[in-house]
């Protein structure tokens, strides 16, 4: 990844690394070289075998657990609620105000966690935004004990 904006440009696929073995960027065959400027970040998989198709499973898992309606489920994940149930039942803007909320608590939890495992990053954006949301709340607030 580009680490000089957020979020990332994705780079090119590059081959694994060996231990023991010097790495070096690939180049050739359309893959642009990177100049040594340029700071270079490589994420490792959160789970393995994990894929952003697969996030959509937890993101399905979460709506569940806030018991957000199958209607506004299956719109979020570009779905159609089959039979007569798709046919009635419809997306409000409540509905769609109560996702907002709850998908904002986990957005803040995430940032307590974030600033608990680690008070700072080498990325700027992991160091700022717990930071940033220390000095709107004046204190460290943790959600899980609201």
């Amino acid at each position: 990844m580009d680490a000089t904006s957020w979020p990332e440009t994705p780079l090119p696929p590059w081959p694994t690394a060996r231990a023991g073995q010097p790495f070096l960027p690939p180049r050739g065959r359309g893959i642009k070289p990177i100049p040594p400027e340029i700071p270079v970040a490589s994420w490792l998989p959160l789970l393995k075998g994990l894929t952003p198709h697969g996030l959509r499973h937890g993101h399905k898992t979460w709506m569940a657990e806030d018991g957000v309606p199958e209607v506004l489920q299956a719109d979020r994940l570009g779905h159609i609620v089959p039979g007569i149930r798709g046919v009635y039942t419809h997306v409000s803007d409540t509905m769609r105000d109560d996702l907002k909320a709850n998908l904002q608590r986990r957005w803040e939890t995430a940032l307590d966690d974030r600033k608990e495992l680690a008070p700072s990053s080498s990325l700027p954006i992991l160091s700022d935004l717990p930071a940033a949301r220390m000095k709107k709340q004046g204190s460290v607030v943790s959600l899980r004990s609201a």
